[in-house]
């Protein structure tokens, strides 16, 4: 199901860039200072309008996945109003959190990227440090059962 959305994104919009879908999808991106722990959040008004906040206190590696996280909420979490990213190792991740993990390994490690490279020889580290992306994206992208 989510490779399928991934897919149909890539052949609508051109592009695997959250933040470039954001604003293909009219959902709107606020940076702002949200703290020490929250890393960023998606918001569904009652008006209908969808916004993703992004720490500013993040790098651009780091607020793109979090831009992709939060845009999986956005695409399959249609019932949820808020979600928050809080950084907490020791936190529990939900099925909502790791669909939308799985959403952002999707979206940001492409099929074609992972075809140029000889990923049996590399390690988790490596691979993340390749792709930019945190290592449990490379977990959900190269780990789990399709």
């Amino acid at each position: 199901m989510i490779d399928d959305i991934i897919v149909g994104l890539l052949e609508t919009y051109n592009t695997n860039n959250p933040f470039e879908l954001c604003d293909f999808l009219d959902i709107k991106i606020i940076s702002s200072n949200l703290g020490s722990d929250i890393k960023g959040f998606f918001q569904r008004t009652e008006e209908g309008y969808e916004i993703i906040h992004i720490n500013s206190t993040l790098d651009y590696n780091e607020s793109k996945y979090i831009c992709a996280h939060e845009l999986g909420h956005a695409i399959l979490h249609t019932d949820l109003s808020i979600s928050f990213f809080i950084e907490n190792s020791l936190q529990i991740k939900n099925k909502f959190e790791i669909q939308a993990d799985i959403f952002a390994a999707e979206l940001l490690i492409s099929n074609e990227q992972v075809d140029l490279i000889s990923i049996t020889d590399m390690t988790m580290d490596q691979l993340s440090s390749y792709f930019r992306v945190p290592a449990d994206l490379i977990k959900y992208k190269f780990s789990r059962e399709v």
